[in-house]
């Protein structure tokens, strides 16, 4: 079954002297450990469990005594018995497990890789499957998401990769073959285009549009409220929109309520404030243009008021807007 297995823990010692198993994060335990509880003296006829979750790892160890533990992926459903203090049974997201037949000297250990956080469980089981199901119409839709990654949105086009460590909340909506790199969180009002990529450490807050082809580098900071206080909010956020094709630099800062241009490029680390125009190259602090670039992202070059680039374009600026002419 995918996401729950035994493992063998290696013990040191013998029968004589007794045993030790020493039990490292991201070693035998295959997370970082976050959260330590442990189970007893629990009545034979009790069960608990009953419950899934999204993203958090456990390793239960039954340290003394005996449990059944049922497992179920919405495929495949195992029985198993813990108790053996040398073996852990693995338990990764989206598994559901139901605890029973509890021994009286029961002390069940379990590792847990995340701090206790309700919004993470499933305790009703139809719900469950409904879960599972919106998984299974992702992946024919061909939308790879990571195990670690949370993605509470259907609104994901297909071919669009999400990796570990993203959040995404509901009414956000993503395009088709974006790819949306680790460490990245998107808001509710947030709508982004398609072969759009999201680089690691970027926060997409309410308010932010990205059309279709735009580049948005690691780390890049997006603002929303132009005036902000703890606990106090706007009637309504500022709106952002960043036009098709556009490249945003790796720590870069884009003001809330501008309009990045179509193709434009904006600088690592420039602090943007205003509108940019198509094609437009900004940089520094607060940033200012130092030239134009074509669709292809180099640098075009001014000739007898004509701009044109190696890969053959050429542009003209018509009634103050930079155009392709041919």
């Amino acid at each position: 079954m995918k996401n729950c297995r035994i493992i063998d823990f290696k013990k040191i010692g013998n029968s004589d002297v007794g045993f030790l198993i020493a039990l490292e994060g991201n070693r035998e335990v295959p997370f970082n450990i976050k959260r330590i509880y442990y189970i007893y003296n629990v009545p034979k006829e009790i069960k608990r469990g009953f419950h899934t979750h999204k993203r958090l790892e456990q390793v239960l160890i039954c340290m003394n005594g005996s449990v059944k533990i049922k497992v179920d992926d919405g495929n495949e459903k195992k029985i198993i018995e813990l108790n053996d203090p040398s073996k852990g049974l693995y338990i990764g997201p989206g598994v559901w497990r139901e605890m029973y037949d509890f021994n009286q000297n029961l002390v069940l250990l379990v590792l847990a890789s995340e701090y206790y956080d309700e919004s993470d469980y499933i305790r009703d089981y139809e719900e469950f499957m409904k879960y599972k199901n919106n998984k299974k119409n992702k992946s024919i839709k061909d939308v790879f998401i990571h195990d670690k990654a949370i993605v509470d949105s259907r609104s994901i086009g297909a071919g669009t990769k999400v990796w570990g460590f993203t959040h995404i909340l509901p009414d956000a909506e993503i395009g088709e073959n974006c790819n949306i790199c680790e460490h990245v969180f998107i808001e509710n009002d947030v709508k982004i285009g398609n072969n759009v990529t999201i680089k690691c450490g970027v926060y997409i807050w309410d308010g932010v549009f990205i059309e279709d082809d735009v580049f948005v580098g690691p780390c890049v900071t997006f603002i929303n409220d132009i005036h902000p206080r703890s606990k106090m909010y706007p009637e309504t956020f500022e709106r952002t929109f960043i036009k098709k094709g556009s490249s945003l630099g790796a720590n870069s800062t884009i003001m809330g309520g501008i309009t990045i241009g179509s193709y434009s490029t904006i600088g690592a680390g420039s602090v943007v404030l205003k509108n940019v125009k198509n094609y437009e190259i900004v940089v520094g602090n607060p940033a200012k243009p130092i030239g134009y670039n074509c669709q292809c992202g180099a640098k075009l070059k001014k000739r007898n008021n004509i701009y044109k680039c190696k890969c053959g374009k050429s542009y003209k600026i018509i009634d103050s807007i930079l155009k392709s002419i041919f």
